[in-house]
């Protein structure tokens, strides 16, 4: 529709010039060969086809709006300034979707341009829109088209879509916890983000379609975490354990309401978000196996929920703080293969001793092994001691 309006542009424009320059040429060759009589004749006749012309490019001229995005009463150049005006209001910065290898940019490119879902999605749809540009964007900074399994369609073909699904068996962790919808399809087929393996959504009437699990393990995720995932409001899963993920983990995720965050046995360093120590819903925290520093908080005394704690194999260092022992419900610790240092507060060893039906501390493992142990904790508090 594109192409042939500029052909009408053309036709009621430079071409039209083109038809009439043509027309006086032809009628200066006839003034040489015909009489007068003939001469008045072949005036009526030019101002005849002049007329004649002018209708026909009159009736050309678009007269109605270039042909709109079907369900998005909008053209394709201002449905993708609208994903971007979208992404940019939610807080991903200008400079990022600028960058056209970010993982950002690449998403919006997809959603703007490749997405085959059907029928189309608006950026206005919430909370789809959002989402699904956030999950695209997770997709490309995970390294996605190098995952194992439930990778991209290699085109947007029906055979390569079905195909794409057929190979992807990956399965989240099913929670007792509601109507919830398991995805099952390839990442970035045209079905809801809700039917995309890994991923599970709620499915009641309050939260019906937000993500409420991102579930992934060894399924050879890189590259690094995004801050849009501290937007997905609703989330309470984050399970992505075995992978190769870098780089610390975002703030955002602070902003969440979470129950599990389990990033076990991947590369990420920095310290734990200071942000996180304010999520009191907090259940489970892993992040064993992973190359983080940094000193334990003695904000953890917000954890009062939280009954599973593993740190260990990382780089921490610094005193266990006594607000540990605040944790009244935690049942399991582990902070060995660190650099903890000092005694293991007092608060925390009668926890060990509770008979407290929701908070007897029945795990605690440190480094505190050896003729010289980096952490002083005596048999009766500590349940395994490592070098």
């Amino acid at each position: 529709m594109i192409i042939k309006s500029f052909i009408l542009l053309l036709m009621t424009g430079n071409g039209t010039s083109a038809i009439r320059h043509r027309h006086r040429n032809r009628l200066s060759f006839l003034d040489a060969e015909v009489d007068e009589k003939e001469m008045e004749v072949l005036l009526r006749m030019k101002k005849l086809r002049m007329s004649m012309m002018t209708t026909t490019a009159s009736t050309l001229t678009p007269s109605t709006p270039v042909p709109t995005f079907a369900a998005c009463d909008t053209t394709p150049q201002e449905r993708a300034a609208k994903f971007r005006q979208m992404a940019i209001e939610a807080g991903t910065p200008a400079v990022t979707l600028n960058d056209e290898n970010s993982p950002q940019a690449q998403a919006l490119e997809w959603i703007s341009t490749k997405d085959q879902l059907s029928p189309p999605l608006c950026p206005s749809d919430e909370p789809e829109a959002l989402q699904r540009f956030i999950m695209a964007a997770f997709y490309f900074a995970t390294g996605g088209d190098n995952w194992k399994e439930c990778i991209a369609p290699t085109d947007s073909s029906p055979a390569a879509i079905a195909d794409a699904t057929k190979n992807c068996s990956i399965g989240a962790t099913k929670y007792p916890m509601g109507d919830r919808k398991y995805g099952t399809d390839a990442w970035l087929t045209p079905t809801p983000i809700c039917h995309w393996a890994g991923l599970v959504c709620h499915n009641d009437d309050e939260r019906k379609g937000t993500l409420d699990q991102i579930d992934f393990e060894d399924n050879n995720l890189s590259g690094t975490l995004i801050d849009e995932i501290g937007l997905l409001k609703n989330l309470r899963f984050l399970i992505l354990e075995q992978g190769s993920i870098e780089g610390v983990i975002p703030d955002s995720i602070g902003n969440l309401r979470l129950l599990i965050v389990d990033l076990d046995f991947n590369r990420l360093i920095g310290q734990i978000p200071p942000s996180l120590y304010n999520v009191k819903s907090l259940l489970q925290l892993d992040l064993n196996n992973n190359e983080m520093t940094g000193q334990l908080s003695p904000d953890v005394g917000n954890w009062q929920a939280m009954t599973y704690l593993q740190l260990n194999s990382n780089k921490f260092t610094g005193t266990i703080p006594p607000e540990l022992g605040q944790m009244k419900k935690l049942h399991s610790a582990f902070f060995h293969d660190n650099g903890f240092i000092g005694n293991m507060p007092q608060p925390v060893c009668n926890n060990r001793a509770s008979e407290a039906e929701d908070g007897k501390l029945s795990t605690l493992e440190v480094d505190c092994a050896g003729q010289s142990p980096r952490v002083a904790c005596g048999a009766e508090c500590c349940t395994a001691c490592f070098e």
